[in-house]
């Protein structure tokens, strides 16, 4: 495109500045490759969706160079192979991609979803296609708005059964560990030893189902304004008086006020920290050494205050990460799934939102947005 405009005068070179001018404001993100697989000319959206800014630009990297370890699957989740390997053979076949999904990771390592279309470009006096246009768009929010979305459908669902079988659940339980206790005292020995471990099985039963009560019932949210600041220290200060002498906890800077339910924030934040330092010390990396855990400001998003909770924990494998929002998904032996759920059902029903952005080995970081109260 460049070269055309070196060559052009007149109405042709009217007509490139006309073709470019369009192609600077489209809204999908345009990118061509030469013939060799480099890229040649992208557009203001395709270096925004790909992660590259202006001053970083796209121009001259190869497809190996942009698509490393970016992934393409069908729309439905089928895995295809590595992006850079299929896009290359384009090439040859003059085979056209369309509508594919591509898991990409930009250059800070942020994971996006993309939506890609390739097609080779060919002229009709050579036989082999000179270049590739890739059309592509970040379906990121998207995902994540429908995600959202199932989320809370599956919640309702939960909630309207919840009650009643979680009340039965406990009430058997209840008649389980009465019959168990009185068995202790006739019993002696390790029949005596059975019988408590009978006990102690009926309580922690007991805990998850009153859990599940706790986490399915509607969440009455008394909003205030509250200190964002003050409340993240308060709970650190709970988090360090806990088992967690090897973790370093830190809250990093200043933060604005937002509007929320301090005592249902307290919960959510407790728990996502006690999950970051939990994860630390189950790190066979990481018990000995230690960790750390960081909590920062990273500015406004759409009136909404954007905290990023970072740690240097094993991180979530890929296969897991759409997962850990999911009610009784836990990979803790002990763990009952519950706690990233209520974090999840909290944040949300603060009209605000949680997202994993970041999972790769030794760096996990979950962004919260919560509203700011407005001046």
């Amino acid at each position: 495109m460049s070269k055309i405009q070196s060559t052009a005068t007149g109405p042709a070179l009217d007509a490139v500045r006309l073709s470019q001018e369009v192609l600077r404001h489209l809204p999908s993100g345009l990118a061509f490759f030469d013939a060799a697989g480099n890229i040649d000319e992208a557009n203001p959206a395709a270096q925004l969706a790909l992660g590259f800014s202006r001053s970083h630009g796209l121009n001259g990297l190869s497809l190996e160079d942009v698509f490393q370890a970016a992934e393409l699957r069908e729309p439905d989740g089928t895995v295809l192979g590595p992006a850079a390997a299929i896009l290359r053979t384009l090439f040859t076949s003059a085979h056209t991609l369309q509508r594919k999904l591509m898991i990409y990771a930009t250059p800070d390592g942020e994971r996006r979803r993309l939506g890609v279309t390739a097609f080779p470009v060919l002229r009709g006096d050579h036989p082999e296609p000179v270049g590739l246009i890739c059309l592509v768009t970040d379906l990121t929010s998207i995902h994540a708005l429908e995600e959202e979305l199932q989320r809370r459908k599956n919640m309702s669902a939960l909630g309207e059964m919840a009650a009643g079988i979680a009340h039965e659940f406990k009430n058997a339980l209840a008649t389980i560990s009465g019959y168990a206790q009185m068995l202790t005292a006739h019993l002696e020995g390790a029949s005596r030893g059975q019988a408590v471990k009978i006990i102690e099985q009926a309580a922690m039963l007991n805990n998850i189902a009153t859990e599940f009560l706790t986490f399915a019932r509607p969440l009455e949210v008394q909003p205030e304004r509250v200190d964002l600041g003050r409340l993240l220290h308060y709970c650190a200060d709970a988090i360090r008086v806990q088992d967690f002498p090897q973790v370093e906890l830190r809250i990093a800077g200043e933060f604005p006020a937002v509007a929320g339910d301090s005592v249902l924030l307290t919960a959510a934040i407790t728990n996502l920290l006690r999950n970051a330092c939990e994860a630390i010390v189950h790190s066979d990396a990481q018990s000995q050494h230690g960790g750390h855990v960081q909590v920062s400001f990273a500015g406004l998003e759409r009136q909404r205050a954007r905290i990023l909770f970072t740690d240097d924990g094993p991180g979530v494998p890929a296969e897991l990460s759409e997962k850990i929002f999911i009610p009784f998904f836990t990979t803790k032996p002990s763990g009952t799934g519950l706690g990233l759920a209520m974090v999840h059902k909290i944040i949300t029903a603060h009209q605000g939102s949680i997202l994993l952005t970041d999972a790769a080995p030794g760096h996990t970081v979950f962004t919260v947005l919560l509203p700011v109260v407005l001046p």
